[in-house]
């Protein structure tokens, strides 16, 4: 489970593009040519870090969250966790500590 003080930030060593209807992170600092590299988010994945263009706290994500779709706070509170915890694992995403 991700500590929720502090705020998100992406990590500017991930390319986000969409392409055609996935969108993928690649790490800039990878060699491309490996395919396990690139990671490919789902829509509310692909929300959040375009929320992340600006430091955003946990609660934050989550009120936003809530207003874009039509989700319990449980449910916010459980996909927003999980996405931190597996972008913060591979890097994605880094936490500002306040």
């Amino acid at each position: 489970m991700a500590n929720n003080d502090g705020l998100f930030k992406r990590n500017p060593d991930f390319i986000f593009r969409k392409v055609v209807e996935e969108t993928i992170l690649v790490p800039v600092h990878m060699d491309v040519a490996q395919m396990d590299c690139i990671y490919t988010l789902n829509e509310m994945g692909a929300f959040i870090w375009e929320k992340l263009e600006s430091p955003l706290s946990f609660y934050e994500l989550q009120n936003v969250i809530l207003e874009e779709y039509d989700v319990s706070v449980e449910e916010a509170n459980s996909d927003l966790q999980g996405f931190l915890v597996e972008m913060l694992g591979l890097g994605a995403v880094m936490k500002v500590v306040l």
